[in-house]
């Protein structure tokens, strides 16, 4: 349509033209001019005739020399359009997994591109296809190098770094992509990352601050990444022998994660009061009606040390009061029952408890056979069926731990360790827990 449109436009200039031509053509009346002592007389027609000839030609002369001079922007402009399309097929064959065609394409767009990073870019992902940790570094280093793609390379090499394991140029690289965007949650996430791995505690909270302020984080991811860096302060106080500072940190914590596992237990250890204990028991209590594990039950037992043999049985009962026909309730009773070393009510617990009891179950056995019976062959078989499956398990490498700790102590995993549930085995390994928890 479009083309019968210009072809219908085009004959009618020409008729336009044509018409013109014949009105000029009969006009009367003839011109002369004299130049430089030459005359030229000539009809009018034929003068206006020669006139636009004229002009025709000067136009087609000066959209040649146009054409001309745009012919090496046309062919950049192509040479460009070439390079991006090979970009494109090159982060295609990283997508595929096509390391060396992605190669070979980023250096066909290098050359054909005037914008090196994005060559640069292909390159570097390549390169970490590829498995060339060398080449790599090289093209983040130079982008790093550029103003335009100074944080992307930066980020580059910060990755670098932590797969080598190298801690101190993985912070400058996270404290340089800070000052280059301040409010970049990825930055204050790499940034405190480190420092709760290098236990700076204080340093971690002054970030943390900053990212708030600068709006790189949300006041309440804020507010539990503090209440996180809490829990650290109070395991710290309890190794440096203070429990009063434990307890304080602790119950602050409880006040923001009300539903995390580890306060109520580092209360329980801090308590060195009897109102301490019996707040410690409290948050315990609750913790296990929700969530019941054999960590949560330890802890409440350390409280109960004191507590005399005929009154344990029956604050057992009450603390199970919300779980007492479950396994968990049953498990419990057995580890109380072993505390005051009733044996035969702690056989008739886990009997009753049968084999749901998990991990759990099969420690309390082994130290039955062990008190009770001096057993140490059933001891060790029982001790070999529990495993890896301690009272805490990493949810990221399904590692086994036998207190609660911020960060995992076999992958490094932040907050990941969760009480072991009963019956169940080993969890799979899921993605490692942000630091700054956002809202979906």
């Amino acid at each position: 349509m479009l083309r019968l449109v210009r072809g219908a436009l085009v004959l009618i200039a020409l008729m336009a033209l044509a018409g013109f031509a014949a009105w000029i053509a009969d006009q009367p009346g003839r011109v002369a001019l004299t130049w430089f002592g030459w005359r030229i007389e000539a009809p009018a027609p034929l003068l206006a005739l020669g006139l636009l000839l004229l002009g025709l030609a000067a136009f087609m002369l000066t959209w040649a020399l146009a054409w001309a001079a745009a012919l090496p922007q046309r062919r950049r402009l192509k040479r460009q359009q070439k390079g991006y399309a090979n970009f494109a097929a090159g982060m295609v064959a990283v997508a595929a997994g096509e390391a060396d065609r992605a190669l070979s394409l980023a250096d066909k767009a290098r050359r054909q591109l005037d914008d090196p990073a994005l060559s640069r870019l292909l390159v570097a992902h390549a390169a970490q296809l590829k498995g060339d940790a060398a080449l790599a570094h090289e093209a983040y280093l130079a982008l790093s190098q550029d103003p335009g793609t100074a944080f992307l390379g930066t980020r580059g090499l910060l990755a670098d770094a932590r797969r080598g394991n190298d801690r101190a140029s993985a912070f400058e690289q996270a404290q340089r992509a800070s000052r280059l965007r301040p409010s970049s949650p990825f930055a204050a996430e790499a940034e405190l990352q480190l420092l709760v791995e290098a236990a700076d505690w204080d340093g971690a909270r002054k970030r943390l601050e900053t990212a708030r302020k600068k709006k790189a984080v949300t006041r309440e991811a804020a507010s539990a990444l503090s209440a996180r860096l809490d829990l650290a302060e109070a395991q710290a106080a309890l190794v440096r022998g203070d429990p009063r500072m434990a307890r304080q940190w602790a119950e602050r914590a409880a006040k923001v994660l009300p539903d995390h596992p580890a306060p109520p237990v580092l209360m329980a250890r801090a308590a060195d009061t009897a109102a301490a204990r019996e707040a410690a028991a409290f948050h315990l209590r609750r913790a296990f009606a929700r969530t019941p594990s054999e960590a949560l039950a330890e802890a409440w037992l350390t409280l109960q040390r004191e507590t005399p043999a005929e009154k344990l049985m029956g604050r057992a009962e009450d603390f199970v009061a919300e779980r007492k026909p479950e396994v968990a309730s049953q498990l419990l009773f057995a580890a109380a029952a072993l505390q005051i070393r009733d044996f035969t009510a702690a056989r008739a617990a886990l009997n009753t408890a049968g084999p749901s009891g998990g991990a759990w179950a099969a420690r309390l056995l082994a130290k039955l056979a062990e008190d009770s019976e001096g057993d140490a062959t059933a001891a060790d078989h029982w001790h070999r069926l529990a495993g890896q499956h301690a009272p805490w398990q990493c949810g990221h490498c399904g590692t086994g731990a036998a207190d609660w700790s911020l960060l995992c102590a076999s992958c490094g995993s932040f907050d990941t360790l969760d009480p072991t549930k009963l019956g169940e085995a080993l969890p799979l390994a899921a993605p490692p827990r942000p630091l700054l928890e956002r809202k979906a």
